[in-house]
């Protein structure tokens, strides 16, 4: 009888890791990363969907989501709310109220692909397009209708 093996895991600091993937980006390779946290809720859950970053083929414009370095070695994957000269706001599709800066040069992704519920979206197609202008930015809207999303999510 063979024995099962146990797949080998290696953990890494998001750090060091984070820094690989913007490394790997940058020599051109597409990364697949598991959203981990609540910021771009409802679209994307924790642990249950994937981005797949690549790297910038144009300057990122407001309404993107891109991973971008927001203190050193440290990463987010959020939305672009504005862009003043080189200064870049972003704020995640679950934030009511918080928002990150950087600089240009530190958007380290754009996105080539969203992988919800195992169902690919294209960051340029009709779904993700629609969801991103019907997500409200009005604080007390963003907290009315996430709230009401816990309640359902919960109530599964």
């Amino acid at each position: 009888m063979m024995e099962e093996k146990t797949p080998h895991i290696v953990e890494l600091p998001n750090e060091q890791f984070l820094k690989e993937v913007r490394t790997l980006i940058a020599e051109g390779h597409d990364v697949t990363l598991r959203v981990r946290g609540v910021s771009m809720r409802p679209f994307l859950e924790d642990r249950r969907d994937k981005i797949v970053l690549t790297c910038l083929h144009r300057k990122p414009v407001v309404g993107d989501a891109v991973l971008a370095e927001i203190a050193p070695g440290k990463y987010v994957y959020h939305r672009i709310v504005k862009i003043d000269g080189d200064k870049v706001t972003l704020r995640g599709d679950g934030n009511v109220y918080g928002t990150e800066q950087c600089r240009m040069e530190d958007v380290a992704a754009a996105t080539k692909q969203l992988i919800r519920k195992g169902r690919e979206y294209s960051p340029e197609g009709r779904a993700w397009r629609c969801y991103s202008k019907l997500w409200p930015e009005w604080p007390l809207a963003r907290r009315v209708l996430l709230k009401m999303y816990r309640v359902l999510r919960l109530n599964k």
